[in-house]
């Protein structure tokens, strides 16, 4: 990229910031997925993250998997993109949700501790109760998208067709 001049920087400057999150929705043989328990906050997650600034979000994933996990796991098909517009102090954020595949066997999970006190299998018929409405939401329509064989596209919750 071209040095700015200083009027561009400002303007820049000026322009509203979003938090980006990347993860990865992989899963058993029975379909359940695979959650994990913050120790900053309540509920569960997928394994993921915030996306470094000048870092892709497939490569935040990817990065992600290896710090949660200790599984280096290359992102498969992007499967759901999602904008949420939250009231302040949370506020905008994009997610972006990549098929993880299946857990090989004999694949040694090792949490990272500072941050996860464990993880699960989930499935379908508990994603409310671990990963509350909102994110129960995202996480079956990444599924969709998965059994589909295409991307979806959500809006606060609602698909863009």
């Amino acid at each position: 990229m071209e040095e700015l001049s200083p009027a561009s920087r400002e303007y820049f400057r000026t322009l509203p910031r979003r938090r980006v999150a990347a993860g990865l929705v992989i899963r058993d043989e029975h379909g359940h997925v695979l959650a994990v328990k913050p120790n900053y906050k309540d509920g569960w997650l997928l394994p993921g993250g915030t996306v470094d600034p000048g870092e892709a979000p497939r490569k935040a994933a990817r990065r992600e998997g290896r710090e949660e996990l200790g599984l280096d796991i290359e992102p498969g098909a992007l499967l759901l993109i999602a904008h949420s517009a939250f009231p302040d102090p949370v506020g905008d954020g994009l997610s972006f949700l990549y098929d993880g595949g299946s857990l090989p066997d004999g694949a040694q999970v090792t949490l990272q501790q500072d941050e996860l006190t464990e993880w699960r299998f989930v499935g379908p018929d508990e994603f409310a109760e671990h990963f509350g409405d909102h994110g129960a939401l995202h996480i079956t329509a990444a599924l969709t998208g998965l059994a589909e064989a295409r991307t979806l596209e959500l809006e606060d919750g609602e698909e863009v067709l």
